[in-house]
């Protein structure tokens, strides 16, 4: 087995068996989960990611027994997602509380693990095995079926550090994480090393130097960011004159951002509302642009817009005023009388040609799951009245002989759906929301802080409409082009370029990365299983 007991380091006795101070393990936990925080949109300092979780990994490292790594982690854990979904607070202070440490069990997992890796002498073998543990628990995380989550993924603390992103166009997402979790597992380190390792083992004489490693292990990381850097400048020169050529064709496309609260349950005067500004800045789009596309956001029409002919007629009128298609999002009532959560598709001549269901649904918000004795005490919070039911297959539209995917709300926080989508043919992305349940909270960016990657990821040009904000259509490579801020009703538009191909990842998914993480994780077990051997650790 490689999960063996902790074995006892070369650190004196007197070190090795007191346990942690736990008022400073305490603090060192929540000051990382602050941080970690504060790297995340709307604060956004990005940069803050590569260094927040070093007093987690200092207490970690400095913890034998694996049940006060596992605290310690969940203690991590349950402080840093009650700052990150503190929205959530405003349907009960239970629902948060529940979501703080369930979520936070993924962390106390990882803080048991970390009591393993601290037996690791090699300093660069540590930090890669740290960053290991850290993108498998996030990649479980979010494949748990109903409960997935990765809106909280580290990856997206680079959302506007796009040549740290561009390594997630052949690894994933997963790949970001890594590497800011390495960078702060080699600074953790640095500073255990001493602690844990304060002489030579081998010739017992003054520790060898860290100035190689620590060299090495940001050696590394410069070339992941270098090259991304690379990437882009000779995307912005080769690239777009590539593309047409190839392509011979190009899209202009109009993003709607309405800016109008929907109460809930929403309100006739919610969808007149709705009606009128989305309507009229539609109307205001100048025939100069000549737009392909018109996107309006998810519930763009909070009514079942197929039993709404007013309303139905409304949207049709738009199409036609603006002469281009129309993609929005409303409730759609399916022949047994269930509901849809659907992004419809109207001709240039108002006709509806196509429809796409979103297939995954945010649990507790539009459906309520059969809890047995516990669905008295879900009633008491605001859920919704009705559920709604995924739809079928995920399949593309057509504007102008070109297929693309739509994903709504949800779904685009996750990396599966888009890259299904491009798989069969998508030549770019839509990603229609409606994030007024949650107006004027961090959500908003947090959300649209996962579409950077998606870009990156597919290789192609994603176009986001959301309901408050922000809106943008972004490049391949996750530079925005046009774009709405939160809390601002104002159209954006840009051309965009077709295109075809898989990215690696797309091509291989998230199994080379997995695999390189297990492989880390097994060479750190089997090297601290050597390592503790000798007559040293006895």
């Amino acid at each position: 087995m490689i999960l063996i007991q902790p074995v006892t380091t070369p650190s004196t006795d007197s070190d090795s068996n007191r346990s942690p101070r736990w008022a400073a393990v305490v603090l060192a936990a929540v000051v990382s989960a602050v941080l970690a925080f504060l790297s995340f949109p709307p604060t956004g300092f990005g940069p803050l990611a590569w260094f927040a979780l070093i007093p987690l990994l200092y207490v970690l490292g400095t913890t034998r027994r694996p049940w006060e790594g596992g605290l310690i982690g969940l203690i991590y854990g349950a402080a840093f997602y009650g700052l990150f979904f503190y929205y959530v607070a405003r349907y009960g202070v239970l629902p948060l509380v529940t979501l703080m440490l369930f979520q936070g069990l993924f962390l106390a997992v990882f803080g048991w693990l970390m009591v393993y890796v601290r037996a690791v002498r090699c300093l660069l073998l540590r930090a890669a095995a740290t960053a290991a543990a850290w993108v498998l628990i996030e990649y479980v995380r979010g494949h748990i079926g109903l409960l997935s989550l990765t809106l909280a993924d580290l990856a997206y603390t680079q959302h506007q550090l796009l040549s740290v992103l561009q390594i997630a166009s052949v690894l994933g997402a997963g790949a970001v994480t890594f590497v800011v979790v390495f960078a702060n597992g080699i600074l953790a380190s640095v500073l255990l090393q001493p602690k844990l390792y304060p002489h030579d083992p081998r010739t017992g004489g003054p520790p060898p130097s860290l100035a190689k490693a620590v060299i090495g292990g940001f050696a590394l990381i410069a070339v992941v960011i270098l090259g991304g850097a690379s990437v882009i400048q000779i995307a912005a020169y080769v690239r777009p004159a590539v593309k047409e050529i190839a392509a011979g064709k190009s899209l202009h496309v109009a993003v709607m951002q309405g800016n109008v609260e929907i109460h809930h349950p929403t309100t006739e005067e919610d969808a007149n509302q709705c009606r009128l500004v989305y309507t009229y800045m539609t109307g205001e789009i100048p025939a100069k642009i000549g737009a392909d596309l018109v996107v309006w956001p998810e519930t763009a029409f909070p009514v079942v817009l197929n039993n709404r002919p007013f309303y139905l007629e409304e949207v049709q009128e738009s199409a036609r005023e603006v002469d281009a298609y129309l993609l929005m999002g409303a409730l759609e009532q399916g022949g047994s009388g269930e509901l849809y959560n659907t992004a419809y598709l109207f001709s240039p001549e108002g006709e509806m040609v196509d429809t796409y269901r979103k297939r995954r649904l945010v649990i507790f918000g539009e459906y309520v799951p059969d809890l047995g004795p516990l669905n008295a005490l879900v009633k008491r919070y605001p859920v919704r009245p009705f559920n709604i039911v995924p739809g079928g297959e995920r399949q593309l539209l057509t504007v102008n002989a070109v297929p693309f995917g739509t994903l709504i709300c949800w779904e685009a926080t996750m990396a599966g759906p888009s890259r299904e989508l491009c798989r069969k043919g998508a030549q770019f992305l839509t990603f229609i929301t409606s994030d007024s349940w949650a107006a004027g909270s961090a959500e908003l960016w947090q959300n649209a802080a996962t579409a950077p990657l998606r870009a990156v990821e597919s290789r192609r040009y994603v176009v986001r409409a959301a309901t408050m904000g922000p809106s943008a259509i972004l490049n391949p490579y996750g530079c925005p082009l046009s774009g709405v801020a939160a809390g601002v009703d104002a159209p954006a538009h840009h051309k965009i370029y077709p295109l075809a191909g898989l990215s690696i990842y797309h091509r291989l998914g998230d199994l080379p990365l997995l695999i390189i993480c297990l492989l880390v994780w097994v060479v750190a077990m089997f090297r601290r299983e050597a390592e503790s051997s000798g007559p040293e650790s006895r």
